[in-house]
């Protein structure tokens, strides 16, 4: 279902974020999709499953932490409120969200971590891509040795990986294609290992769940790699799911191995602002 946007009046999908057309951010925006958490304790398994360093990155759960640079949620038990808020560089602190939704309050700290999280991953890319070597590269003899067992055993990984891969393909079959497939008269989206299926009450994609007739005869019902208007649905890489899937190709969220020294504090994050 669509909505008109409180600051422009375009009509805007209920489950939008911020309205596409003027960036205003939607504040009565529906949370229906699957896999976003909705509860302090459902973010907390999140952020787990997703190794995310939170003491690193300054993130409290369920505290009511007082010290300087730290963003969190809580429930204040005497008012029975969720407080997300944003502790400044000085030590004063702004709430970002109070209120009984605690769905919309996890929801305001959940999309901030996701945010703060590309951003770390674009800036020690840029690092490492624009870094200077220093003193670590190996010089001299002992230099030329150690690179080249290092590459050696590169390869050899390489070259196990991907008889891993053959082989497992072999026994498991190929992955689904990604793009836009027509399934008992809904359509759906595989991308990366994740299915999503277009809702047309609600108009947007939504993450789900395929049945095994679908994940054993994918191909039967494959469309196409590339949006058409035919479809009767929106263009799955304008959805705020084709984004988290960036993130998650970027392989931040189930296997990066963040080292204890990342800095999250690497003047991005504007500790002076409300949030």
């Amino acid at each position: 279902m669509k909505i008109p946007c409180e600051y422009c009046g375009q009509m805007i999908a209920e489950t939008a974020q911020t309205c596409p057309y003027c960036g205003a951010a939607n504040t009565r925006v529906k949370r229906t999709a699957y896999g976003v958490p909705t509860t302090i304790e459902e973010l907390q398994a999140y952020c787990q499953r997703h190794n995310l360093p939170l003491k690193d990155m300054r993130v409290f759960l369920g505290e009511d932490y007082r010290g300087a640079k730290a963003f969190g949620i809580y429930r204040d038990e005497s008012t029975g409120n969720f407080v997300v808020y944003k502790n400044k560089a000085d030590g004063t602190r702004a709430v970002r969200y109070e209120g009984n939704d605690e769905a919309y309050a996890v929801n305001e700290l959940y999309m901030k971590i996701n945010e703060r999280v590309a951003e770390q991953k674009r800036h020690m890319g840029a690092k490492g891509a624009g870094g200077s070597r220093e003193s670590k590269t190996p010089e001299g003899l002992a230099g030329v040795l150690l690179k080249g067992l290092i590459r050696s055993v590169i390869l050899q990984a390489i070259i196990i990986t991907l008889a891993a891969a053959l082989i497992l393909g072999g026994w498991f079959g190929r992955r689904p294609s990604s793009g836009y497939y027509d399934y008992q008269g809904s359509a759906y989206f595989y991308d990366n290992s994740d299915w999503y299926v277009w809702d047309d009450y609600i108009e947007a994609w939504s993450p789900t769940q395929a049945d095994k007739e679908l994940k054993k005869n994918a191909d039967d019902y494959y469309q196409s790699g590339s949006w058409r208007e035919s479809y009767g649905t929106e263009d799955f890489t304008e959805s705020g799911w084709y984004s988290e899937r960036e993130w998650a190709d970027d392989d931040w969220d189930y296997e990066y191995d963040w080292d204890s020294g990342d800095s999250w504090d690497s003047g991005y994050d504007d500790w002076d602002s409300d949030w």
